[in-house]
């Protein structure tokens, strides 16, 4: 926002003083008001025969010293340049008193540090003269009279100030939502309301409409993913009735059939338990994404976690020969739901099992550490599998997701088992990156806030 406000700054000031300097680019036309312009006039022509009438008597510098003052001095020059009272350096007096002699009226000219009026001037017996205000700016900033005040500078720079706030906070709040829309939030609205413009009724100016416009855009949306996950979760609900009696039917059918049906009755029996599985997937997939936050936060060691599981795990690898190692520190605790975290790990675990070489390794690791004063439990679970392309890792953790589709059906895979995991850790406060090894294999690595032990 701070690049927004200088913008919008920057912008105000350039037009601003496009107008200062267009407005100043003739300097006697500074003043605009016919009534200023005569009091200007009036007081110039008194001041002048003051100084005539002293310097006709010989007091000239006394009277200029005491009609001077800091910031204002007078000087009597004569219609050809010559100063007659007081003495100033400037190498343009002489074409300034020259015009103003042959014009015969005010002529104002603007120097660095002062501006500089010339006024004609007649004395009583009809000599000509020219009287000289030097007029001081009033501030540094002032640099031939280009620039304002100090306080006309203050009072704009808090009106731009305010101008640029009106425009920039609720473009900052439509990208915080668009933000929060983009992780899943998408019950995230946008509140904004221009008191004034509803008091005066006024309509909504461009910026209300398009905040009005995004939270449509975000309701539909919502709408939209709400009824598509409904629409997977119905239809996954409906499908197990009849796999079910599929199941049933098979069964049937196996007690009677030949034997030259066996092998296509066993093949029915593969794909049927493949898309149960992938059923139970979406389900689970369907009703965690349904799910904001846990509604029960247990202290729970990650390490006594694992070790609970394995065994179960173990007898899935041992049908592939797979080895599972296991390095697992103390103090791994973090709060959340135990029944979702075993899940989550044992999907992670089947996933490196499917994928991993026949007799393969599998190691799997538990730690407690810290990060610029955050506490963290990380677990990490690798494989030497064929793993993952560099440029599809980020897509990896998105539902059926598959890097090989032939190698997925044939290892039995429905691209779900990371998106859950993914689902699993974020829920839980944590995160959940991917990896290849130097060596072959990936990497799954989720980090879980840890928790305080009383």
């Amino acid at each position: 926002m701070g690049r927004l406000l200088l913008k919008i700054f920057l912008a105000y000031w350039l037009a601003a003083g496009i107008v200062i300097v267009i407005s100043d680019f003739e300097p006697h036309r500074h003043i605009h008001n016919p009534e200023l312009m005569d009091a200007l006039n009036s007081a110039l022509a008194i001041n002048g025969r003051t100084m005539i009438r002293a310097y006709e008597n010989g007091s000239c510098n006394e009277v200029q010293t005491g009609l001077s003052s800091a910031r204002e001095s007078l000087y009597l020059a004569t219609p050809q340049g010559h100063l007659l009272c007081g003495e100033m350096k400037s190498p343009d007096i002489v074409r300034l008193v020259e015009s103003a002699t042959r014009q015969g009226k005010r002529i104002t000219a603007n120097y660095a540090r002062f501006q500089l009026i010339a006024f004609p001037v007649t004395s009583a017996g009809g000599t000509r003269y020219v009287l000289l205000l030097k007029n001081s700016y009033s501030t540094a900033l002032q640099v031939y009279g280009l620039l304002p005040g100090y306080t006309t500078i203050s009072i704009s720079c808090v009106v731009t100030l305010f101008l640029a706030l009106l425009v920039a906070l609720p473009i900052r709040r439509l990208r915080t939502a668009a933000g929060m829309i983009a992780v899943g939030k998408l019950d995230t609205r946008v509140h904004w309301t221009k008191p004034s413009a509803s008091k005066l009724k006024l309509g909504d100016d461009d910026i209300s409409l398009l905040v009005r416009d995004f939270n449509y855009m975000a309701e539909k949306l919502q709408q939209l993913t709400n009824a598509q996950r409904l629409l997977l979760r119905d239809v996954s609900h409906e499908l197990r009735s009849p796999l079910t009696r599929l199941g049933v039917a098979l069964g049937l059918a196996r007690s009677e059939a030949e034997d030259s049906m066996k092998d296509h009755l066993y093949r029915i029996e593969v794909e049927t338990g493949r898309l149960n599985d992938l059923i139970s997937q979406i389900l689970s997939l369907s009703q965690m994404e349904m799910v904001h936050e846990l509604h029960r936060a247990d202290l729970i060691s990650l390490s006594e976690l694992v070790v609970n599981l394995l065994p179960d795990v173990q007898y899935e690898a041992n049908q592939s020969r797979c080895a599972i190692s296991k390095d697992l520190g103390a103090d791994c605790y973090l709060r959340g739901d135990a029944s979702l975290l075993r899940e989550t790990i044992e999907n992670v675990l089947r996933n490196s099992i499917k994928y991993s070489p026949d007799a393969g390794e599998i190691h799997i690791e538990t730690s407690a550490e810290q990060n610029s004063g955050t506490s963290f439990v990380k677990l990490c679970v690798s494989d030497n599998g064929p793993g993952i392309p560099e440029t599809e890792l980020a897509l990896a953790l998105k539902p059926f997701y598959r890097a090989d589709r032939v190698r997925h059906w044939e290892k039995n895979g429905s691209g779900i088992g990371l998106a859950i995991a993914d689902r699993t850790t974020k829920l839980h406060g944590g995160t959940i990156s991917l990896r290849n090894r130097a060596n072959g294999g990936l990497i799954v690595e989720m980090r879980f806030p840890a928790a305080h032990i009383p």
